[in-house]
């Protein structure tokens, strides 16, 4: 079977999901570091009151209102954030956003239990911007609202701390709401336009990535067959001499009568032919096998973590498609294709591997045509199978 090929859009989608899984780690970590600030700060803000003389409640009912409550609840939506994270089942998206939406439950707990701070309102702010880095818009706004809504609740319902009375909505305090409200909501318009401006920023990074891919798929791609060309064989031989691979082999092959198919039938039909052996070829890449057009109407391919069986096995099916691929013309002209196969190993230069592969050939075709001929390293001549 082919493999499957990748249209731009479904890679332009991995991209985004390669950075949406990188990001949710840096989110998780973020919230993890605002626990500990938030921790921190609140230790430090009880010794400073302590040593400006400021009345507070007792040490245990302070610790337990400001640092252990808040500290459960935030422990509690990382808790949930990374248990969403892991999970399998859910896409990327889903998860994207049940970490943002954890985070602004810890910031909504932090500016609730420390509200008396007007600082506390970047709380709210935070997990708004942290939803840049997912480049979704509809992600980003809906924190924001969340955000918003939830600093009303809060403001007009929670009372956390006994020496703040609840915010109204009338006089001076509905003003001071109304004007948090409102730059909160700007940071999240600012939030979302940022999204749309780190997106085009992708797409365009992305697209770069896959023209300059496109270029170099075409200076290595036949373009009558759409198998590799010669220059692709040459760089891909130069890349199995570096590496370490084991017993590999190599095929080399061509249409029989082909010269007959061309006079007899035109050159059109000839090409028909080329791509029709092209199509097989591609038919069998993967992993293991890549082929290529070395000139004319000889092929080759690469075959790897197959046994000498199975290279023969996969030269048979060759032989098999092609005969029925070209079955039409058979009353006309006897087709087929002849292959020259050889073993071969990391310690050969190329040229050996494909003057070798070129005497088995000939020695298929010289025996029998539509054959398949072994030269193996010890081997000092092809032998048909």
């Amino acid at each position: 079977m082919s493999k499957r090929r990748l249209t731009n859009s479904q890679i332009v989608q991995m991209k985004y999901k390669d950075i949406i899984n990188a990001w949710m780690n840096i989110h998780l970590l973020i919230m993890f570091g605002m626990i500990l600030v938030a921790v921190v700060m609140e230790c430090l803000v009880y010794f400073m009151l302590g040593s400006f003389h400021v009345p507070v409640t007792t040490a245990a009912q302070y610790m337990r209102r400001y640092m252990l409550t808040p500290l459960c609840l935030n422990l509690l939506l990382l808790s949930v954030a990374l248990l969403i994270r892991r999970s399998a089942k859910l896409s990327e998206t889903v998860r994207a956003g049940a970490v943002s939406l954890s985070a602004a439950g810890m910031g909504l707990v932090l500016y609730t239990v420390h509200r008396i701070f007007p600082a506390m309102s970047l709380a709210l702010i935070v997990p708004v911007i942290l939803t840049i880095f997912y480049g979704r818009v509809n992600l980003t706004a809906l924190i924001g609202a969340v955000c918003i809504v939830g600093k009303l609740f809060s403001d007009l319902f929670f009372n956390w701390d006994p020496d703040v009375t609840p915010s109204g909505l009338t006089g001076e305090a509905a003003v001071d709401q109304f004007v948090c409200l409102f730059l909160l909501a700007i940071c999240s318009l600012v939030s979302i336009l940022l999204v749309r401006m780190y997106r085009q920023r992708i797409d365009s990074s992305v697209n770069a990535m896959l023209e300059q891919q496109r270029l170099r798929k075409k200076t290595i791609t036949d373009s009558l067959t759409r198998v590799g060309n010669r220059r692709a064989l040459e760089e891909t031989l130069r890349k199995m001499e570096s590496r370490n691979c084991g017993q590999w082999f190599f095929a080399m092959m061509d249409i029989d009568q082909f010269k007959h198919v061309n006079d007899q039938l035109g050159h059109s039909r000839g090409d028909h032919y080329l791509q029709c052996l092209g199509r097989i070829l591609l038919c069998y890449e993967d992993g293991t096998f890549q082929p290529f057009r070395f000139g004319g109407d000889e092929f080759c391919a690469i075959m790897q973590k197959k046994s000498l069986e199975e290279a023969i096995a996969v030269c048979h099916r060759l032989q098999s498609d092609f005969i029925h691929a070209v079955e039409e013309d058979a009353k006309l002209i006897s087709s087929g294709i002849s292959i020259g196969l050889t073993a071969c190993d990391s310690s050969e230069d190329s040229q050996s591997i494909l003057n070798r592969a070129d005497a088995a050939l000939y020695q298929a075709k010289k025996v029998q045509r539509g054959g398949v001929s072994l030269w193996g390293p010890e081997q000092e001549k092809a032998e048909c199978i």
